[in-house]
């Protein structure tokens, strides 16, 4: 009965404890990297969102302009001002006609999108018109074949940050033949020809080798003009 009871005494071995030991270490190693794939995930899954948000965001307004690119008629109607006044890999200016307010009135605008590949912002830029005529039927605004203008603008509003710099807009004409833009953009007689304009944005971490670069949102269209077709 004694021998049984010091027996009963002795505890666990130095093999058993170092068993459990290497067990419980491999059960929170586990438990460890679950929690951060989950937590990985969950941060992607986040950034993904939020960069769709903003791409979707500068697309839709991008799109919008753009489809109603015009060229911009003048009273004498031999110097007609074409839709595009400047256009580069990262930077289109041009006329259009949309609806600025709640009335059915289709104003002109001249519009510029530009990609900032140091701050890494889209910024839209706006001149409204001057009328030429009692009748508000042609307007004057604002030309020059430089990438920007000195004339104070309408308005300005960026579009989207955490822009990855790149090149934003590819220019084809009527067959589809890419117009490339040289240093100083597209040639006058380039201009005129543009037909589509495909716009590829990309929002998210400009670094691809970086974790935080699997949450980059990349979002491409073609945007027809239908109204330089005519």
């Amino acid at each position: 009965m004694l021998a049984r009871l010091r027996r009963d005494d002795r505890g666990i071995s130095l093999a058993e404890l170092i068993v459990a030991m290497s067990v419980s270490i491999l059960v929170l190693a586990m438990a460890g990297a679950f929690f951060v794939s989950v937590s990985r995930a969950s941060s992607t899954t986040t950034g993904v969102d939020g960069n769709t948000r903003v791409a979707s965001t500068a697309m839709l307004e991008v799109q919008r302009m753009l489809r109603v690119a015009s060229n911009n008629p003048v009273a004498s109607g031999v110097d007609t001002q074409f839709a595009f006044q400047y256009a580069s890999a990262t930077s289109v200016r041009f006329f259009a006609y949309v609806n600025l307010n709640s009335t059915a009135e289709v104003q002109p605008v001249e519009v510029q999108f530009t990609l900032d590949p140091t701050r890494r912002t889209i910024v839209e830029t706006k001149w409204n018109g001057t009328a030429t005529d009692a009748a508000r039927t042609y307007f004057d605004f604002p030309r020059a074949t430089t990438p920007t203008l000195p004339n104070v603008p309408t308005s300005r509003l960026t579009l989207a940050s955490s822009v990855v710099p790149g090149a934003l807009f590819t220019y084809a004409d009527a067959g589809g033949a890419p117009l490339v833009p040289g240093a100083a953009g597209l040639t006058a007689a380039q201009l005129q020809a543009v037909r589509t304009v495909t716009v590829t944005l990309t929002v998210g971490d400009p670094d691809a080798s970086r974790p935080a670069a699997d949450d980059n949102v990349t979002l491409t269209s073609t945007v027809g003009m239908p109204n330089l077709r005519i």
